[in-house]
């Protein structure tokens, strides 16, 4: 079974967060998704995600990384893959340095960010990790 990472990358506003999306270009698919890739041996979660994220935005500086303990399952072209899940927060929006993967990128609230995914597993892992990240910042806030 391959492994794979799912990686959100997003910023706090003074309305909580916002995520980046990245555009996959036509041959790939040509959808709405955030930075996904496949987990290369030996690496754990999170090198594969910060190397990732560095592969398809040119981020490499950031403030956390948080694991919502969130994975799933998909079917890759006949392959099974276990998609473990990360999120990375940056202090303010970088610069974003595509990937030929990508075509383009999008700074979205939660709302707007969750309508553009295009599979229901992005979704579901956009919901688990707002819930917590609104419950971090709501805490941080009292």
């Amino acid at each position: 079974m391959a492994r794979c990472i799912m990686v959100f990358l997003f910023h706090m506003d003074t309305h909580g967060p916002c995520y980046l999306l990245l555009k996959r270009n036509s041959e790939l698919g040509g959808y709405w998704q955030p930075v996904t890739g496949f987990i290369e041996e030996p690496e754990i979660n999170r090198q594969a995600a910060l190397r990732e994220l560095l592969e398809e935005t040119g981020v490499s500086v950031f403030k956390r990384v948080v694991d919502p303990k969130h994975f799933f399952y998909i079917n890759m072209n006949g392959v099974k893959c276990a998609v473990s899940v990360l999120a990375v927060e940056v202090e303010t929006r970088p610069e974003i340095n595509l990937s030929f993967e990508h075509t383009d990128y999008i700074w979205l609230p939660y709302r707007q960010a969750r309508a553009m995914l295009h599979w229901d597993n992005n979704r579901v892992t956009l919901d688990k990790l707002h819930a917590i990240l609104v419950s971090d910042y709501e805490k941080a806030v009292d």
